[in-house]
């Protein structure tokens, strides 16, 4: 058994938040997890970061000061789940992040990435041991099969950002989208369930894949999603259907085949419900994780 101090908005951002995936999951797997939510404990950080441990691990971790995590004893590793774009693309809000990053990120023994395009930039900035790690992630007590009617043909559930708005409105032309203010990670999985087709629209025009798709996936719904950046994760037309990214008048298309098509859908919904169970739950990410980490070798890598 392993002691993992994680360190998050687990509190911040609660009930939602990827960081209480993974202390349920860290739990279930009989590791000790402490938990510290870096935003509301700014102010002690110096003191509960020296709580001793085997790992600490840290999920974002914005503008903690780098000496105090040189200083620590133990492993430490960065999984930082935002898009930072790579070389060929980025954006504003991913310049942002790459300068918040630069406060800390070198100071981490291993930088874990949710996205495979990005680790190129985490080298470049400095980090030694860059490694992928996808978020997307099934947290099977959560996202899971319901036995319920499908009642809503078209779901979105997501922050509203300027492009979202833009997609969704032109979308009502063509059909009604469902599109619920909801974050408590039971409650979504009953509407996913309850829903037809399961729409990811990116936040930006940065490609993306986004933690949607791993509690899409799990609760066993189609998923029609912009075309992802980590292309490796799923095959499309198998596990899930891609959509041009900006291109609503493919997407309403699109929507009106599978809703027309039911048989084909349900399949697909199936074949990529088994799929990431099988290979994409959080226990599966963990183990990958805790296996790159040296525990014998420690500090000064």
């Amino acid at each position: 058994m392993l002691t993992i101090h994680l360190v998050g908005a687990q509190k911040t951002n609660y009930p939602w938040g990827f960081e209480n995936h993974l202390i349920s999951t860290l739990e279930g797997m009989g590791h000790k997890v402490i938990s510290t939510d870096f935003r509301q404990e700014r102010h002690n950080l110096h003191v509960l970061l020296q709580q001793k441990a085997d790992l600490v691990l840290v999920c974002k971790g914005e503008f903690i000061p780098a000496e105090l995590i040189k200083l620590l004893p133990y492993p430490t590793a960065l999984w930082y789940c935002e898009q930072i774009g790579n070389d060929n693309s980025i954006d504003y809000a991913a310049i942002l992040r790459r300068n918040e990053l630069a406060f800390n990120v070198t100071a981490f023994d291993y930088v874990f990435s949710h996205d495979s395009t990005n680790l190129q930039i985490y080298r470049d900035m400095g980090c030694k041991n860059v490694f992928w790690l996808p978020c997307v992630a099934v947290n099977t007590n959560i996202h899971k099969k319901l036995d319920v009617p499908r009642k809503f043909d078209v779901t979105f559930v997501g922050s509203q950002t300027p492009r979202r708005k833009e997609i969704l409105t032109a979308l009502e032309k063509h059909v009604k989208v469902f599109n619920p203010n909801v974050w408590e990670g039971n409650t979504l999985n009953e509407i996913f369930n309850a829903s037809k087709i399961v729409l990811n629209i990116h936040l930006s025009d940065l490609l993306n894949t986004e933690t949607r798709i791993g509690e899409v996936i799990g609760a066993g719904s189609f998923l029609l999603t912009e075309e992802l950046s980590c292309r490796e994760l799923f095959t499309d037309g198998k596990h899930l259907v891609q959509w041009r990214p900006g291109d609503v008048e493919g997407l309403a298309e699109k929507i009106r085949y599978y809703l027309t098509n039911e048989a084909e859908r349900e399949k697909i919904a199936g074949e990529g419900h088994r799929f990431a169970v099988e290979h994409h739950s959080f226990e599966k990410r963990m183990q990958q994780l805790l296996a790159t980490i040296d525990f014998d070798k420690g500090k000064g890598m």
